[in-house]
């Protein structure tokens, strides 16, 4: 029987870690997974020593909010180590906690297996290469983050996006619309405004105030949620908006548009080839912080579809930008111009192959063998 550790800390990651404990399950059911995880993680067969959910922040000041629960999530991981003969550890991005925890497996002698390194999405720069010589494998979404930590002397391995999966096992995008209620002749415009707190009362409310714009007889939205955010965005979108739970990629799949709130879901948008405009918005303390950062200046996109081409794919509204009338007249221009929406989607094509979807093998595979190749070297 082997011990295997994970930690894993935003939303995205725990939905990827959940695929790669069921495979690795499924491939060794006497293996134990103990994980510092979320609901996702655990329904898959680990043990959570600790949850996660909700650890998920953005900017200086909500980080400090979380400082504290952190470190009780610290001290009961090593406390579990301690009293553990463990044969390996998965750490999945959630750099801000995960790099802090590399050197102390480094001196209890665990092999570490990195999956989502931390910024393997820069193409530049020293970000995110200090956990080169603290690996023993480590498993990227994006060739040049392989690239970039070997040439640092790491063992990286290109293993694609495990975002690609959910292409799979796609059910038909006409089977989808009819679940949804949506008739031939109509217009679905997908809605992902999020599900923190901040993004509720930042973005949410000029999603909805750009959909009474958009409004038509032959035109219907749906509001992608994350499981047990209802409640929540009930109170910003009324009762002429579906929202469905826990159901986002097949949503973008039976969608003709999608307003989307920066982050994966973008990426999900680009699999589910489903065109799109990208919007975020911040309270006005993040918005300081971006200025002083000059952070803006450093990276020209936040959207992941133009991150990865390096240029403008789908359009971006932010900031002060980031309300119901541009929001609307930039929607409006995209479902009114065929040719725009076809454009996007072959570059789309594009970004699908630097996910990998070329690759032989898929992600959560690819990674499992990684994890199989480490505890078997110890």
């Amino acid at each position: 029987m082997k011990k295997i550790f994970l930690s894993v800390g935003d939303l995205s990651g725990d939905i990827h870690c959940a695929a790669l404990t069921r495979e690795l399950l499924r491939r060794h059911p006497d293996w134990q997974i103990y994980a510092l995880a979320g609901a996702n993680t655990r329904d898959a067969g680990a043990t959570i020593i600790g949850d996660t959910s909700g650890l998920g922040v953005i900017g200086f000041s909500s980080a400090l909010a979380v400082v504290p629960r952190s470190w009780r999530l610290k001290k009961r991981a090593f406390q579990w180590l301690a009293a553990n003969q463990c044969d390996a550890a998965i750490l999945c991005d959630w750099g801000g906690f995960n790099t802090r925890i590399l050197p102390d497996l480094n001196q209890a002698q665990i092999p570490v297996a990195y999956y989502f390194p931390p910024r393997s999405w820069q193409k530049t720069g020293a970000g995110g290469l200090g956990i080169a010589p603290h690996c023993a494998a480590i498993a990227t979404p994006f060739s040049w983050s392989a690239e970039r930590l070997n040439d640092a002397g790491a063992n990286a391995v290109w293993v694609g996006h495990p975002i690609l999966e959910r292409l799979d096992n796609a059910a038909p995008r006409d089977e989808l619309r009819a679940q949804f209620g949506i008739a031939a002749d109509e217009t679905l415009i997908a809605l992902l405004p999020g599900s923190r707190a901040m993004e509720l009362s930042s973005i949410a409310p000029h999603v909805a105030g750009a959909c009474q714009i958009l409004a038509q007889d032959k035109r219907k939205f749906i509001v992608a949620a994350a499981p047990d955010a209802t409640i929540a965005l009930r109170q910003v979108f009324d009762a002429q908006f579906q929202i469905i739970e826990d159901r986002t990629f097949d949503i973008l799949r039976a969608a003709d548009f999608a307003i989307v709130k920066s982050g994966t879901s973008t990426l999900e948008a680009a699999v589910a080839n489903c065109p799109q405009i990208v919007v975020y918005d911040a309270p006005r303390l993040l918005h300081w912080q971006v200025a002083l950062t000059g952070l803006r200046k450093k990276i020209p996109f936040i959207g992941m579809p133009n991150i990865i081409a390096g240029r403008a794919v789908v359009p971006e509204i932010l900031g002060d930008d980031c309300r119901a009338a541009n929001i609307a007249a930039q929607a409006e221009t995209l479902l009114n111009d065929d040719a725009q929406r076809a454009v996007m989607r072959d570059d789309y094509a594009a970004v699908r192959t630097a996910l990998g979807a070329e690759l032989g093998q898929r992600a959560t595979a690819a990674t499992a063998d990684l994890v199989e190749q480490i505890v078997a070297r110890k």
